[in-house]
Protein backbone atom coordinates (compact mmCIF):
# COMPACT_ATOMS: atom_id res chain seq x y z
CA UNK A 1 0.00 0.00 0.00
CA UNK A 2 1.55 3.04 -0.83
CA UNK A 3 2.69 5.39 2.02
CA UNK A 4 1.49 9.02 2.78
CA UNK A 5 4.21 11.62 2.69
CA UNK A 6 4.38 14.59 4.62
CA UNK A 7 5.30 17.79 3.21
CA UNK A 8 8.09 18.46 5.83
CA UNK A 9 9.64 14.85 3.87
CA UNK A 10 9.49 15.93 0.32
CA UNK A 11 12.95 15.75 -1.45
CA UNK A 12 14.06 16.86 -4.35
CA UNK A 13 14.26 14.93 -7.90
CA UNK A 14 11.93 12.55 -6.53
CA UNK A 15 8.61 12.16 -8.06
CA UNK A 16 5.32 11.87 -6.21
CA UNK A 17 1.52 11.46 -6.95
CA UNK A 18 -0.74 14.27 -5.97
CA UNK A 19 -4.15 12.23 -5.06
CA UNK A 20 -7.89 13.16 -5.54
CA UNK A 21 -7.99 13.66 -1.77
CA UNK A 22 -5.57 16.09 -1.71
CA UNK A 23 -2.78 13.32 -0.48
CA UNK A 24 0.78 13.11 -1.70
CA UNK A 25 2.44 9.45 -2.14
CA UNK A 26 5.53 8.18 -3.16
CA UNK A 27 5.02 7.82 -7.16
CA UNK A 28 6.58 4.33 -6.81
CA UNK A 29 4.07 3.22 -4.59
CA UNK A 30 0.66 5.10 -6.46
CA UNK A 31 -1.17 2.06 -7.54
CA UNK A 32 -4.50 4.20 -8.24
CA UNK A 33 -5.28 5.99 -11.23
CA UNK A 34 -6.31 4.49 -15.09
CA UNK A 35 -4.43 3.51 -17.80
CA UNK A 36 -3.26 6.10 -19.02
CA UNK A 37 -2.20 7.62 -16.07
CA UNK A 38 -0.37 4.53 -15.65
CA UNK A 39 1.26 5.10 -18.64
CA UNK A 40 2.15 8.70 -17.98
CA UNK A 41 3.94 7.41 -14.53
CA UNK A 42 5.47 4.63 -16.41
CA UNK A 43 7.14 6.98 -18.79
CA UNK A 44 8.41 9.30 -16.63
CA UNK A 45 9.22 7.97 -13.42
CA UNK A 46 10.11 3.99 -14.96
CA UNK A 47 10.96 5.21 -18.07
CA UNK A 48 9.10 2.68 -19.92
CA UNK A 49 7.94 2.73 -23.63
CA UNK A 50 4.61 1.80 -24.16
CA UNK A 51 4.81 0.90 -27.53
CA UNK A 52 7.82 1.21 -29.80
CA UNK A 53 4.83 0.61 -33.56
CA UNK A 54 5.20 3.40 -35.91
CA UNK A 55 2.83 6.00 -34.72
CA UNK A 56 -0.39 5.89 -36.94
CA UNK A 57 -0.15 9.38 -37.71
CA UNK A 58 2.56 9.08 -39.91
CA UNK A 59 0.57 7.11 -42.60
CA UNK A 60 -2.32 9.04 -42.48
CA UNK A 61 0.14 12.09 -43.32
CA UNK A 62 1.00 10.28 -46.87
CA UNK A 63 -2.22 9.06 -46.95
CA UNK A 64 -4.15 12.62 -46.32
CA UNK A 65 -1.60 14.16 -48.31
CA UNK A 66 -0.55 16.21 -45.98
CA UNK A 67 2.93 16.54 -45.45
CA UNK A 68 6.36 14.81 -46.03
CA UNK A 69 9.80 15.04 -44.88
CA UNK A 70 12.12 17.61 -46.61
CA UNK A 71 15.49 16.09 -47.85
CA UNK A 72 16.75 19.22 -49.35
CA UNK A 73 16.55 20.64 -45.65
CA UNK A 74 17.80 19.46 -42.18
CA UNK A 75 16.10 16.05 -40.66
CA UNK A 76 13.06 17.12 -38.93
CA UNK A 77 11.95 19.30 -41.24
CA UNK A 78 8.45 19.13 -43.34
CA UNK A 79 6.86 20.49 -46.66
CA UNK A 80 2.91 20.11 -46.40
CA UNK A 81 0.92 19.63 -49.47
CA UNK A 82 -1.99 22.13 -50.27
CA UNK A 83 -4.11 19.87 -47.71
CA UNK A 84 -1.85 20.04 -44.64
CA UNK A 85 -0.99 23.68 -45.17
CA UNK A 86 -4.46 24.60 -45.48
CA UNK A 87 -5.25 22.74 -42.08
CA UNK A 88 -2.18 23.82 -40.27
CA UNK A 89 -3.48 26.98 -41.18
CA UNK A 90 -7.02 26.61 -39.95
CA UNK A 91 -5.25 25.63 -36.42
CA UNK A 92 -3.12 28.60 -36.38
CA UNK A 93 -6.63 30.53 -36.71
CA UNK A 94 -8.36 28.93 -34.44
CA UNK A 95 -5.24 29.00 -31.92
CA UNK A 96 -5.06 32.68 -32.56
CA UNK A 97 -8.60 33.29 -32.26
CA UNK A 98 -8.60 31.95 -28.35
CA UNK A 99 -5.77 34.09 -27.23
CA UNK A 100 -7.96 36.42 -28.56
CA UNK A 101 -10.70 36.18 -27.14
CA UNK A 102 -9.13 36.19 -23.61
CA UNK A 103 -7.48 39.36 -24.23
CA UNK A 104 -4.04 38.87 -25.77
CA UNK A 105 -2.45 41.23 -27.67
CA UNK A 106 -0.42 39.68 -30.89
CA UNK A 107 3.12 40.52 -32.02
CA UNK A 108 5.51 39.62 -34.43
CA UNK A 109 9.12 39.63 -33.11
CA UNK A 110 12.37 38.34 -34.95
CA UNK A 111 13.30 34.57 -34.96
CA UNK A 112 17.03 35.39 -34.36
CA UNK A 113 19.25 36.63 -30.97
CA UNK A 114 21.83 37.63 -30.15
CA UNK A 115 23.54 35.61 -27.56
CA UNK A 116 26.19 37.66 -26.44
CA UNK A 117 23.27 39.67 -24.84
CA UNK A 118 23.35 38.42 -20.90
CA UNK A 119 19.55 37.65 -20.72
CA UNK A 120 19.53 35.71 -23.57
CA UNK A 121 22.84 33.79 -23.05
CA UNK A 122 21.90 32.40 -19.85
CA UNK A 123 18.35 31.82 -20.75
CA UNK A 124 20.05 29.70 -24.14
CA UNK A 125 22.31 28.06 -20.82
CA UNK A 126 19.19 26.85 -19.00
CA UNK A 127 17.33 25.15 -22.04
CA UNK A 128 20.58 23.33 -22.79
CA UNK A 129 22.01 21.96 -26.25
CA UNK A 130 18.77 21.86 -28.08
CA UNK A 131 19.66 25.12 -30.37
CA UNK A 132 20.10 26.22 -33.78
CA UNK A 133 22.89 28.38 -34.03
CA UNK A 134 23.67 30.78 -36.60
CA UNK A 135 26.96 33.03 -37.08
CA UNK A 136 26.30 35.45 -40.06
CA UNK A 137 29.44 37.44 -39.38
CA UNK A 138 31.74 37.59 -35.76
CA UNK A 139 28.63 37.71 -33.55
CA UNK A 140 26.49 34.38 -32.72
CA UNK A 141 22.93 34.13 -33.10
CA UNK A 142 20.27 31.51 -32.00
CA UNK A 143 17.09 31.04 -33.76
CA UNK A 144 14.25 31.37 -31.27
CA UNK A 145 12.81 27.87 -29.65
CA UNK A 146 10.27 29.79 -28.59
CA UNK A 147 8.94 33.34 -28.38
CA UNK A 148 10.40 34.21 -25.20
CA UNK A 149 12.99 36.35 -26.25
CA UNK A 150 10.97 38.04 -28.97
CA UNK A 151 8.58 39.04 -26.94
CA UNK A 152 10.51 40.04 -23.61
CA UNK A 153 13.04 41.94 -25.54
CA UNK A 154 10.32 44.27 -26.73
CA UNK A 155 8.27 44.44 -23.22
CA UNK A 156 11.44 45.34 -21.40
CA UNK A 157 11.51 48.67 -23.56
CA UNK A 158 7.94 49.00 -22.71
CA UNK A 159 5.88 51.80 -20.11
CA UNK A 160 3.72 49.48 -18.25
CA UNK A 161 1.85 49.98 -15.08
CA UNK A 162 0.18 47.89 -12.69
CA UNK A 163 -3.48 49.66 -14.84
CA UNK A 164 -1.68 47.12 -17.40
CA UNK A 165 -1.75 43.94 -15.76
CA UNK A 166 -2.13 40.94 -16.31
CA UNK A 167 -0.98 41.78 -19.65
CA UNK A 168 -1.36 39.10 -22.07
CA UNK A 169 1.36 38.72 -25.30
CA UNK A 170 0.84 36.70 -28.28
CA UNK A 171 2.60 35.42 -31.35
CA UNK A 172 2.34 32.19 -33.57
CA UNK A 173 6.32 31.95 -33.18
CA UNK A 174 8.08 30.01 -35.90
CA UNK A 175 10.75 27.75 -33.46
CA UNK A 176 13.80 25.72 -34.43
CA UNK A 177 14.96 23.22 -31.54
CA UNK A 178 18.02 20.96 -32.72
CA UNK A 179 16.51 17.40 -31.21
CA UNK A 180 18.26 14.20 -31.25
CA UNK A 181 18.02 12.97 -34.43
CA UNK A 182 17.30 9.60 -33.12
CA UNK A 183 13.55 10.81 -31.15
CA UNK A 184 12.48 12.78 -34.86
CA UNK A 185 9.34 11.35 -35.80
CA UNK A 186 6.06 12.78 -37.92
CA UNK A 187 4.67 15.39 -36.43
CA UNK A 188 5.52 14.83 -32.34
CA UNK A 189 9.23 15.59 -32.75
CA UNK A 190 10.40 17.92 -35.37
CA UNK A 191 13.21 20.64 -35.54
CA UNK A 192 11.25 23.30 -37.00
CA UNK A 193 7.46 24.39 -35.62
CA UNK A 194 4.81 26.76 -34.95
CA UNK A 195 4.25 27.35 -31.31
CA UNK A 196 1.17 29.94 -30.36
CA UNK A 197 2.81 31.28 -27.32
CA UNK A 198 1.31 33.27 -25.24
CA UNK A 199 3.45 35.39 -21.72
CA UNK A 200 1.08 37.00 -19.32
CA UNK A 201 2.98 40.16 -16.96
CA UNK A 202 1.63 39.68 -13.55
CA UNK A 203 1.87 42.08 -10.18
CA UNK A 204 3.23 39.30 -8.10
CA UNK A 205 2.94 35.58 -7.24
CA UNK A 206 -1.00 35.81 -6.12
CA UNK A 207 -1.83 37.35 -9.16
CA UNK A 208 -0.30 34.50 -11.26
CA UNK A 209 -1.39 32.13 -9.44
CA UNK A 210 -5.14 33.87 -10.03
CA UNK A 211 -3.63 34.01 -13.82
CA UNK A 212 -2.51 30.11 -13.76
CA UNK A 213 -5.41 29.10 -12.67
CA UNK A 214 -7.60 30.56 -15.19
CA UNK A 215 -5.19 29.16 -18.21
CA UNK A 216 -5.39 25.67 -16.28
CA UNK A 217 -8.99 25.68 -16.62
CA UNK A 218 -8.70 26.62 -20.22
CA UNK A 219 -6.52 24.46 -21.18
CA UNK A 220 -8.89 21.64 -20.03
CA UNK A 221 -11.86 22.92 -22.18
CA UNK A 222 -10.00 23.37 -25.13
CA UNK A 223 -8.74 20.11 -24.76
CA UNK A 224 -12.13 18.65 -23.55
CA UNK A 225 -14.06 20.48 -26.40
CA UNK A 226 -11.99 18.36 -29.07
CA UNK A 227 -12.46 14.91 -27.15
CA UNK A 228 -8.73 15.31 -25.70
CA UNK A 229 -8.28 14.33 -22.10
CA UNK A 230 -5.10 15.49 -20.84
CA UNK A 231 -3.17 14.27 -18.12
CA UNK A 232 -1.57 16.26 -15.82
CA UNK A 233 2.69 16.52 -15.05
CA UNK A 234 3.70 19.07 -12.04
CA UNK A 235 7.30 20.07 -12.54
CA UNK A 236 7.98 22.13 -9.52
CA UNK A 237 10.21 23.61 -6.57
CA UNK A 238 10.24 22.06 -3.18
CA UNK A 239 9.57 25.59 -1.87
CA UNK A 240 6.64 26.17 -4.20
CA UNK A 241 5.23 22.89 -3.37
CA UNK A 242 5.39 23.19 0.28
CA UNK A 243 4.60 26.61 0.66
CA UNK A 244 1.41 26.50 -2.01
CA UNK A 245 0.26 23.36 -1.81
CA UNK A 246 -3.48 24.28 -1.10
CA UNK A 247 -2.98 26.17 -4.43
CA UNK A 248 -1.83 22.73 -6.21
CA UNK A 249 -5.03 21.35 -4.57
CA UNK A 250 -7.52 23.58 -6.48
CA UNK A 251 -5.67 22.71 -9.57
CA UNK A 252 -6.57 19.00 -8.91
CA UNK A 253 -10.09 19.56 -9.07
CA UNK A 254 -10.17 20.80 -12.29
CA UNK A 255 -8.05 17.59 -13.43
CA UNK A 256 -11.00 15.43 -11.66
CA UNK A 257 -7.52 12.59 -11.66
CA UNK A 258 -4.47 12.23 -9.78
CA UNK A 259 -1.26 14.34 -11.00
CA UNK A 260 2.28 13.44 -11.40
CA UNK A 261 4.27 15.60 -9.41
CA UNK A 262 7.93 16.02 -10.00
CA UNK A 263 9.84 17.88 -7.44
CA UNK A 264 12.91 20.03 -8.87
CA UNK A 265 16.17 22.66 -6.18
CA UNK A 266 14.46 25.38 -5.80
CA UNK A 267 16.00 28.32 -7.34
CA UNK A 268 17.16 26.67 -10.01
CA UNK A 269 15.41 27.00 -12.80
CA UNK A 270 13.37 30.37 -14.11
CA UNK A 271 9.97 28.90 -13.11
CA UNK A 272 8.76 27.38 -10.12
CA UNK A 273 5.98 25.95 -11.27
CA UNK A 274 5.85 24.23 -14.70
CA UNK A 275 3.03 21.86 -16.38
CA UNK A 276 2.96 19.57 -18.76
CA UNK A 277 -0.56 18.09 -20.14
CA UNK A 278 -0.09 14.87 -21.87
CA UNK A 279 -2.09 13.31 -24.57
CA UNK A 280 -2.43 9.85 -24.80
CA UNK A 281 -2.15 8.85 -28.18
CA UNK A 282 -3.76 5.71 -29.66
CA UNK A 283 -1.08 3.12 -28.75
CA UNK A 284 -1.27 4.57 -25.18
CA UNK A 285 1.87 6.96 -25.00
CA UNK A 286 1.78 10.03 -23.56
CA UNK A 287 3.02 12.69 -25.30
CA UNK A 288 3.26 16.42 -23.93
CA UNK A 289 1.30 19.17 -25.73
CA UNK A 290 0.12 22.13 -23.79
CA UNK A 291 1.58 23.80 -21.62
CA UNK A 292 1.61 27.04 -18.57
CA UNK A 293 4.46 27.79 -16.40
CA UNK A 294 5.16 30.74 -13.22
CA UNK A 295 8.02 32.38 -14.06
CA UNK A 296 9.72 34.14 -11.00
CA UNK A 297 13.53 34.80 -13.01
CA UNK A 298 12.50 36.56 -16.53
CA UNK A 299 11.10 39.53 -15.42
CA UNK A 300 14.33 40.63 -13.38
CA UNK A 301 16.68 39.06 -16.44
CA UNK A 302 15.09 41.02 -18.74
CA UNK A 303 15.19 43.89 -17.07
CA UNK A 304 10.92 43.93 -17.37
CA UNK A 305 9.68 46.35 -14.83
CA UNK A 306 6.16 47.86 -14.29
CA UNK A 307 5.30 50.98 -12.16
CA UNK A 308 3.11 50.56 -9.27
CA UNK A 309 0.88 52.25 -7.63
CA UNK A 310 3.27 54.22 -5.30
CA UNK A 311 5.54 55.05 -8.38
CA UNK A 312 7.63 52.04 -8.08
CA UNK A 313 9.29 50.04 -10.38
CA UNK A 314 8.95 46.10 -10.15
CA UNK A 315 9.65 43.21 -12.14
CA UNK A 316 6.37 41.33 -12.69
CA UNK A 317 5.87 37.49 -12.23
CA UNK A 318 5.31 36.25 -15.71
CA UNK A 319 3.07 32.93 -17.35
CA UNK A 320 4.40 30.92 -20.27
CA UNK A 321 1.91 29.11 -21.64
CA UNK A 322 1.05 27.35 -24.75
CA UNK A 323 -2.79 26.50 -24.44
CA UNK A 324 -2.92 24.22 -27.88
CA UNK A 325 0.59 23.01 -27.36
CA UNK A 326 2.67 23.63 -30.84
CA UNK A 327 0.38 24.05 -33.92
CA UNK A 328 2.23 20.46 -35.11
CA UNK A 329 1.12 18.29 -31.88
CA UNK A 330 -2.21 20.09 -32.21
CA UNK A 331 -2.69 18.42 -35.47
CA UNK A 332 -1.16 15.41 -34.72
CA UNK A 333 -4.01 14.94 -31.83
CA UNK A 334 -6.47 14.95 -34.50
CA UNK A 335 -5.20 12.27 -36.32
CA UNK A 336 -4.41 10.49 -33.44
CA UNK A 337 -8.25 10.49 -32.48
CA UNK A 338 -8.84 9.53 -36.09
CA UNK A 339 -6.39 6.45 -35.43
CA UNK A 340 -8.49 5.33 -32.37
CA UNK A 341 -11.51 5.76 -33.91
CA UNK A 342 -10.28 3.07 -36.80
CA UNK A 343 -8.92 1.08 -33.83
CA UNK A 344 -12.55 0.92 -32.67
CA UNK A 345 -13.96 -0.25 -36.28
CA UNK A 346 -15.32 3.22 -36.98
CA UNK A 347 -14.57 5.33 -39.93
CA UNK A 348 -11.88 7.43 -39.01
CA UNK A 349 -13.05 10.85 -39.49
CA UNK A 350 -11.25 14.41 -38.51
CA UNK A 351 -13.74 17.43 -37.64
CA UNK A 352 -15.69 18.92 -40.32
CA UNK A 353 -14.12 22.66 -39.80
CA UNK A 354 -10.93 21.03 -40.29
CA UNK A 355 -11.00 18.78 -43.26
CA UNK A 356 -9.50 20.45 -46.42
CA UNK A 357 -12.24 19.36 -48.57
CA UNK A 358 -15.99 19.74 -46.79
CA UNK A 359 -17.98 18.58 -49.51
CA UNK A 360 -17.52 16.12 -52.34
CA UNK A 361 -19.74 16.81 -55.63
CA UNK A 362 -19.92 13.92 -57.77
CA UNK A 363 -22.07 14.13 -60.87
CA UNK A 364 -23.14 10.88 -62.21
CA UNK A 365 -22.34 11.74 -65.79
CA UNK A 366 -20.13 14.38 -65.95
CA UNK A 367 -21.45 15.83 -69.20
CA UNK A 368 -24.99 15.49 -68.39
CA UNK A 369 -24.80 16.53 -64.93
CA UNK A 370 -21.67 18.79 -64.35
CA UNK A 371 -24.06 22.18 -64.97
CA UNK A 372 -25.91 21.80 -61.81
CA UNK A 373 -22.96 20.27 -59.82
CA UNK A 374 -21.38 23.51 -60.71
CA UNK A 375 -24.64 25.54 -59.49
CA UNK A 376 -24.58 23.70 -56.06
CA UNK A 377 -20.90 24.82 -55.46
CA UNK A 378 -21.82 27.68 -55.83
CA UNK A 379 -24.02 28.02 -53.22
CA UNK A 380 -21.98 25.97 -50.98
CA UNK A 381 -18.79 28.29 -51.73
CA UNK A 382 -20.84 31.43 -51.06
CA UNK A 383 -21.50 29.82 -47.26
CA UNK A 384 -17.95 29.66 -46.68
CA UNK A 385 -18.32 25.61 -46.95
CA UNK A 386 -14.79 24.26 -48.51
CA UNK A 387 -16.62 22.02 -51.92
CA UNK A 388 -15.10 20.66 -54.90
CA UNK A 389 -16.43 18.11 -57.90
CA UNK A 390 -15.19 15.15 -58.95
CA UNK A 391 -14.93 15.37 -62.54
CA UNK A 392 -13.08 13.37 -63.65
CA UNK A 393 -13.96 9.97 -66.53
CA UNK A 394 -13.90 7.42 -63.49
CA UNK A 395 -17.06 5.34 -62.81
CA UNK A 396 -19.25 6.21 -60.10
CA UNK A 397 -17.80 3.55 -57.99
CA UNK A 398 -14.31 4.61 -57.99
CA UNK A 399 -15.34 8.62 -57.34
CA UNK A 400 -16.99 7.64 -54.28
CA UNK A 401 -14.26 5.26 -53.14
CA UNK A 402 -11.66 7.88 -54.00
CA UNK A 403 -13.69 10.24 -51.91
CA UNK A 404 -14.14 8.07 -48.59
CA UNK A 405 -10.55 7.35 -48.37
CA UNK A 406 -9.74 11.03 -48.24
CA UNK A 407 -12.38 11.10 -44.81
CA UNK A 408 -14.51 13.55 -46.55
CA UNK A 409 -17.25 14.27 -44.17
CA UNK A 410 -20.49 14.62 -47.33
CA UNK A 411 -20.70 13.29 -50.14
CA UNK A 412 -23.05 14.15 -52.86
CA UNK A 413 -23.96 12.43 -55.77
CA UNK A 414 -26.38 13.94 -58.60
CA UNK A 415 -28.12 12.03 -61.33
CA UNK A 416 -31.30 12.86 -63.60
CA UNK A 417 -33.07 12.15 -60.30
CA UNK A 418 -30.99 15.15 -58.45
CA UNK A 419 -31.11 17.47 -61.28
CA UNK A 420 -34.89 17.11 -62.18
CA UNK A 421 -36.14 17.49 -58.36
CA UNK A 422 -33.10 20.32 -57.37
CA UNK A 423 -31.60 17.87 -54.73
CA UNK A 424 -28.59 16.20 -53.39
CA UNK A 425 -27.80 12.72 -52.32
CA UNK A 426 -25.59 13.16 -49.59
CA UNK A 427 -23.98 10.42 -47.44
CA UNK A 428 -22.05 11.59 -44.40
CA UNK A 429 -18.98 10.21 -43.18
CA UNK A 430 -21.01 9.29 -39.97
CA UNK A 431 -22.90 6.85 -41.74
CA UNK A 432 -26.26 8.46 -42.84
CA UNK A 433 -27.62 9.10 -46.26
CA UNK A 434 -30.16 11.16 -47.11
CA UNK A 435 -31.89 13.08 -50.00
CA UNK A 436 -31.80 16.59 -49.52
CA UNK A 437 -31.79 20.27 -50.85
CA UNK A 438 -28.76 22.60 -50.79
CA UNK A 439 -29.92 25.10 -48.24
CA UNK A 440 -30.93 21.79 -45.87
CA UNK A 441 -26.85 20.94 -46.49
CA UNK A 442 -25.65 24.19 -45.91
CA UNK A 443 -27.85 24.75 -42.54
CA UNK A 444 -26.24 21.31 -41.34
CA UNK A 445 -22.72 22.07 -42.03
CA UNK A 446 -22.98 25.72 -40.98
CA UNK A 447 -24.48 24.13 -37.48
CA UNK A 448 -20.98 22.04 -37.76
CA UNK A 449 -18.52 25.04 -38.83
CA UNK A 450 -19.73 27.43 -35.90
CA UNK A 451 -17.52 29.11 -33.92
CA UNK A 452 -14.52 27.86 -36.11
CA UNK A 453 -12.36 29.39 -38.74
CA UNK A 454 -13.20 29.30 -42.47
CA UNK A 455 -10.92 29.25 -44.98
CA UNK A 456 -11.12 28.58 -48.84
CA UNK A 457 -9.92 25.60 -50.78
CA UNK A 458 -6.45 25.81 -51.60
CA UNK A 459 -6.47 23.66 -54.31
CA UNK A 460 -8.85 23.73 -57.64
CA UNK A 461 -12.24 23.25 -57.14
CA UNK A 462 -12.45 20.90 -60.58
CA UNK A 463 -10.07 17.65 -59.52
CA UNK A 464 -9.13 17.05 -63.81
CA UNK A 465 -7.36 20.16 -62.95
CA UNK A 466 -5.46 19.63 -59.88
CA UNK A 467 -1.56 17.92 -60.18
CA UNK A 468 -1.51 14.88 -59.57
CA UNK A 469 1.04 14.95 -56.11
CA UNK A 470 -2.56 16.75 -54.41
Amino acid sequence: MASRVDLRDVLEDEFYVLDLDGSLYYADEYEGGDEQFRALVDKEVHSKSVARERSPHIRYLSKLRLAESEPFSDAGHLSYLPNGALMLDLLKDYSTSVVLSIGANPVITSIMYDLEVSAIKKHAELFGQRMYKVKPGKREFVLRYAACFGQFALLRRKYITYRDLPLRIFELADSYRYEQRGELTGLTRVRRFFMPDMHVLTRDLDMAMDEFRFLYKKIFEEGRKFGFEYYSLYNVSVDFLTNHIDFLKTLLEIDGKPVLVRTVESGKYYWVLNVEFHYIDSLGRPLETATVQIDVGNGERFEIEYVDEDGVKRNPVILHTAIHGSIERFLFEFLEEAAKMEKRGEKPRLPTWLSPTQVRVIPVNVTQHLEYSLKVADVLEENGIRVDIDDRDYSLGRRIKDAESMWIPYICVIGDAEVRDSTLSVRSREGWNERLNVDQLVDIINKELDGFPRRPLYTSRLISRRPSFI
